[in-house]
């Protein structure tokens, strides 16, 4: 296959699974992790058999081992935690980043940098063109309005901070796509690119997603060696998104909650017009400041005064910050503080852009943190933040997953998960630095960074399709930065990984097979079919066996139907299989009766103190 064919066919490849993982949750749900894994697996032993695989350097050897690794001590977790089934579910969503890890290793080749940098831009707008023609075009477009906060942008992801990350992942990796695309086509296209994706991460109102935005672009800055023409071109085109963005700021009907349908979609008809002439203009833009930079080349001498100019404004920046608020300490301070105050509530969504308030986050960095100690070598078990939440909680915040993914891998894994996993992410950063001479690679390391800095105050690692998005990004350094010729793979080691990715194969199947069935009886509840979701449920749990959740099933089958004894029985195999969730016992407490029924109540609130309205309080 020619070099042209191969980048065309890679393109195609990345932007479906980014837009397809993406366009489901982010992959978020069970039910989805078989055949996002199986989108990986498949082609990387198809290729092992057909020995078009050709063996890796020593980080792309690293990083999979890294993830493996880690793998298997979540896997063995479950030995010593709280809850076992938690843990071997969490298992299966590791599945999917194992089977990433091994395409990285795998498949991608020296010079596939430009189609999976290209693949990973079209998937990312094709999610936040949707995302963003549901605020532009409500009025024809199905609009989810989250209980918690509404009008803040979130389909298809169903999480506004993941929604936001992932139109930054687009935003730094497009930008260099700009800057250094050899081509002017695609070049254009990605500046016409920027003003849909900046409008998205806005209507997000996502905090963290700016404060990424912000790290990942300077990251990508320090790393690329040709800052000059990156910061150029991004000032350049960034003067019609500022300007499209500003008059979207301006619209009351798309800023505040709770806004008539009818004015949002008025103001939405207009804004689509400006975003549609920004677009335009932004290509414009990068076609003047390409021909610049083109006609202009920058020496030596210039390259190195605007690093140095660089540096010395970044140094007074901090410095006048830090002396305004009168210096390290009491910043420090005053960060604390407003980090710690409770949220702000109001109508403008835009008031939330300029808070810096975790919304609850202290708390639970805290329990995490109070929980690794306690088992600092090996943590918890994988999977159980909220088992230790509902235990510990201070307040009666509703938590599946800690707001820290490195803080909720020291609770639930300890000091060697934790390792495991940032060495892996170190993998990745240390290949892109290293190829950092290679056209996008900075951006790269930028789209990394971004996504590992917003994960330390948010729970981006379950949201599978943001984390796959970033992990690409990453990976592509990996390849470009091995000097060597490439080798073959030995038969012994091409045997051995097609086993690999058979069992790993015919793994990722059986959870796609049994979490279809589990979300199908769970739908069948949901519809009152009571006979449908018993036989899901039981078709659950003979794949799903070491779950408790298809005995769960089964028992609101049953009680729905009116079986009190079938219900007894499956809420007890629940219990008996996870007994330290307090659901199991709830459910179980509900249809029991005399001793029992008080035992399961007691045990409910010993797993979670703070439950309100149970029986004698």
């Amino acid at each position: 296959m020619s070099r042209t064919r191969r980048t065309y066919a890679l393109t195609a490849a990345v932007a479906a699974i980014v837009t397809a993982a993406n366009a489901s949750q982010s992959a978020y749900f069970s039910q989805s992790w078989g055949w996002v894994a199986l989108a990986f697996l498949l082609p990387t032993t198809v290729l092992l058999i057909l020995e078009r695989a050709s063996a890796p350097g020593r980080l792309r050897i690293a990083f999979a081992s890294l993830t493996g690794a880690l793998a298997v001590w979540i896997a063995l977790s479950s030995l010593w935690s709280i809850s076992a089934p938690a843990s071997l579910r969490e298992l299966e969503r590791m599945l999917v980043y194992v089977a990433v890890a091994l395409a990285i290793a795998l498949v991608l080749r020296r010079g596939d940098a430009p189609g999976v940098f290209a693949g990973i831009g079209l998937g990312v707008l094709l999610v936040c063109g949707y995302a963003l023609a549901t605020r532009l075009f409500p009025d024809r477009l199905h609009t989810y309005d989250d209980p918690y906060v509404s009008n803040r942008l979130a389909e298809p992801l169903g999480y506004w901070n993941a929604l936001g990350l992932l139109a930054t992942l687009g935003l730094v990796v497009v930008a260099g796509f700009v800057a250094h695309s050899r081509r002017v086509g695609p070049a254009l296209l990605g500046a016409a690119a920027l003003p849909v994706l900046a409008t998205t991460l806005y209507f997000t109102f996502s905090r963290g997603a700016w404060a990424a935005l912000i790290i990942g672009f300077a990251v990508a800055v320090v790393v690329d060696p040709r800052r000059l023409r990156l910061v150029w071109t991004a000032l350049g085109v960034a003067v019609p998104t500022a300007v499209c963005i500003a008059y979207a700021s301006r619209l009351d009907a798309l800023t505040t909650e709770d806004a008539l349908p009818a004015s949002a979609a008025r103001e939405g008809h207009r804004l689509a017009v400006v975003v549609a002439v920004a677009a335009v203009t932004s290509a414009l833009m990068a076609l003047a400041v390409r021909s610049v930079a083109r006609r202009v080349p920058a020496s030596r001498r210039s390259r190195r005064a605007f690093d140095v100019g660089l540096i010395a404004f970044a140094v007074a920046a901090v410095a006048v910050a830090l002396v305004s608020v009168g210096g390290p300490a009491a910043a420090f301070d005053k960060l604390d503080q407003r980090f710690n105050a409770d949220p702000v509530v109001g109508v403008d969504l835009n008031d939330r852009l300029f808070s810096v308030s975790g919304n609850g986050r202290s708390e639970q960095i805290r329990v995490a943190w109070d929980a690794g100690r306690e088992r600092p070598l090996v943590g918890q078990g994988s999977g159980t933040f909220e088992y230790l939440w509902y235990e510990r909680r201070p307040n009666l915040l509703v938590v599946r997953d800690g707001h820290s993914l490195y803080m909720e891998t020291f609770a639930e894994l300890g000091l060697v998960g934790l390792a495991l996993l940032v060495s892996a992410l170190l993998a990745l950063a240390v290949g892109g630095v290293r190829a950092r001479r290679q056209r996008f690679l900075a951006t790269g390391v930028g789209a990394l960074a971004a996504w590992a800095a917003a994960s330390a105050f948010d729970w981006h690692w379950e949201m599978v399709g943001v984390t796959l998005t970033a992990l690409l990004a990453g990976g592509a350094g990996l390849v470009a930065s091995e000097r060597g010729a490439s080798r073959s793979l030995g038969l012994r080691a091409r045997g051995a990984l097609v086993a690999a990715g058979v069992l790993l194969s015919v793994f990722a199947t059986w959870s796609l097979v049994g979490n279809q069935a589990l979300f199908a009886a769970r739908d069948a509840l949901g519809r009152k079919d009571w006979s449908s979701a018993g036989d899901h449920g039981r078709r659950a749990r003979s794949l799903l066996f070491w779950s408790y959740e298809p005995d769960v099933v089964l028992g609101d089958a049953a009680a729905g139907s009116g079986d009190r004894d079938g219900a007894l029985r499956a809420y007890r195999d629940a219990v008996a299989a996870d007994p330290n969730n307090w659901v199991t016992w709830l459910r179980l407490a509900q249809v029991a009766r005399g001793p029992e029924r008080a035992a399961a109540y007691d045990r409910v609130r010993q797993l979670n103190p703070r439950e309100e309205g149970l029986p004698g309080e």
